[in-house]
């Protein structure tokens, strides 16, 4: 079968499509015929080899984490799925065991992992982590929901606790987790402010936030005040860091939460602690999400309640092109790698 493997770390160019064997599947496990996938962030930072932990693959790796495909075996002890059905599937992996597992605090599991290989004709999905998907829904929309709408959901929904009353401002609306928060923030009923760049309003406005902003202008803050009768947002949605993390204190409201599950711009935002504590702001971390966050995402998936935005399809082959146009930045929505 083809599959993108990297053999080292490096450029886009690292990426090579080999023949590698069909993997069989083991007790617990479905093997999953692909459709489509998507290409994120985490496969840049592994692809370049990024030096924290939670990035490390033994090489040669086939890369990408999300599923999306028809079951096409069946492993022993599988029950609730059979050959035909439309999976995707949970990329966050509790091990089940440590001390949070155990307190029925899977998020915070201490030895967690996230599943890779999903660049790849065929893929061993461990069933506990399967979730049944709507054949109606579009393959390449399914392609976009594992990484960014778990994620958004548990970031939203578990973590910030949001409401119909709520204000939330996400930045980078038109990015996959951009795109996931208006989705979520919409279905709840709340208020949302976006950000997108210039050249890419047209596609934010398509999914329909109350207010779209230029991203790189520098009266964010300002209109945001204005737009919020001074008061500023309930709930920021973070995923960018270094760039945009002092704006986002200044923007949220007295008493808001700031939830942050990513850093694309870089690790190392100013933050000042004396601001924060006056103003009485949370500040959450969150990652990925847990099976209840997955299932629930899902559900709505299914009924077709979530727009995923894909900017750009592309054959397997072009894998590397799929990772130059994520890290370029210029493709409104995910870039979704086709197996046809």
């Amino acid at each position: 079968m083809r599959a993108a493997r990297i053999h080292r770390h490096g450029g886009p160019d690292v990426l090579t499509v080999d023949d590698v064997p069909a993997p069989e599947p083991g007790p617990g496990e479905l093997l999953v015929r692909q459709r489509a996938s998507s290409v994120n962030h985490r496969d840049a930072w592994i692809r370049r080899g990024h030096p924290h932990p939670a990035y490390h693959v033994d090489l040669p790796a086939v890369l990408g984490i999300d599923v999306c495909g028809d079951v096409v075996g069946v492993g022993a002890g599988v029950e609730g799925f059979a050959e035909g059905d439309r999976v995707t599937a949970n990329p966050y992996m509790e091990c089940g065991r440590c001390r949070e597992c155990r307190r029925g605090r899977a998020q915070y599991c201490s030895d967690f992992s996230v599943f890779n290989g999903a660049h790849a004709e065929l893929v061993a999905v461990p069933a506990r982590w399967a979730i049944p998907v709507d054949p109606a829904v579009p393959v390449e929309e399914v392609a976009c929901f594992p990484n960014a709408y778990i994620t958004a959901w548990e970031m939203l929904v578990d973590k910030a606790g949001i409401t119909p009353d709520d204000t939330v401002f996400v930045w980078a609306g038109t990015s996959g987790l951009g795109n996931a928060g208006i989705d979520i923030a919409k279905l709840v009923g709340a208020t949302v402010l976006a950000t997108a760049r210039a050249e890419k309003q047209e596609a934010l406005r398509s999914l329909g936030p109350d207010v779209a902003f230029d991203h790189h202008a520098d009266d964010v803050v300002a209109r945001t005040l204005e737009h919020t009768d001074g008061q500023g947002a309930t709930i920021v949605f973070e995923h960018i860091g270094q760039a945009t993390w002092e704006r986002s204190l200044a923007l949220v409201a007295a008493g808001g939460t700031i939830v942050t599950a990513g850093a694309t711009s870089g690790d190392e935002g100013r933050f000042d602690v004396t601001y924060q504590f006056v103003k009485q702001v949370r500040v959450l971390g969150s990652r990925l999400g847990e099976m209840d966050d997955a299932y629930a995402a899902a559900k709505q998936l299914s009924l077709g309640r979530f727009r995923p935005l894909v900017g750009a399809r592309l054959a397997l082959e072009e894998i590397g092109a799929a990772h130059r146009l994520l890290e370029e930045g210029d493709v409104a929505g995910k870039v979704v790698v086709t197996f046809d």
